[in-house]
């Protein structure tokens, strides 16, 4: 198995469990800006899951096979699960925020790994996703300001 299968993998497990948390605290923040919050979260799983899809049949297509149980997810993902309880607003953000910021960086050595593999297309989409994070992260900082 190649490097950037192995490393499409993990972002893969990452992706489902980060779904499934973003999802998590979408139902479950409490606070002030409640409404602007709550579809804010949802417009980042649905992009989320969007992610999911192409990650996998980018495995496949490259001859590789994506992890597709969640007890796999769990085994290798970096990112932990959400309680089933109440969050404020300002903690799920703020864990969002640094959630995003791990997502960021392993999608870079995705990136890195591709390329180094000659693997120019699964280094050209995932271009895509490292815009797509400097881009939330700004404005998740400029919220936490």
């Amino acid at each position: 198995m190649s490097k950037t299968v192995e490393k499409l993998n993990l972002y893969l497990a990452n992706l489902n469990v980060l779904y499934r948390k973003v999802q998590n605290y979408h139902w479950n923040i409490v606070g002030t800006g409640f409404f602007s919050v709550h579809a804010k979260l949802e417009e980042y799983y649905d992009a989320l899951n969007e992610q999911i899809d192409d990650v996998a049949e980018r495995i496949l297509s490259i001859g590789g096979r994506p992890l597709g149980t969640l007890k796999d997810y769990l085994a290798v993902s970096t990112i932990k699960e959400a309680e089933n309880k109440e969050i404020s607003i300002a903690d799920a953000v703020a864990d969002v925020k640094k959630e995003f910021e791990a997502m960021l960086k392993l999608v870079k050595e995705v990136k890195e790994t591709a390329d180094a593999e000659n693997d120019y297309g699964t280094s050209a989409m995932v271009d895509e996703y490292i815009s797509s994070y400097e881009k939330n992260l700004w404005m998740l900082n400029a919220y936490l300001k």
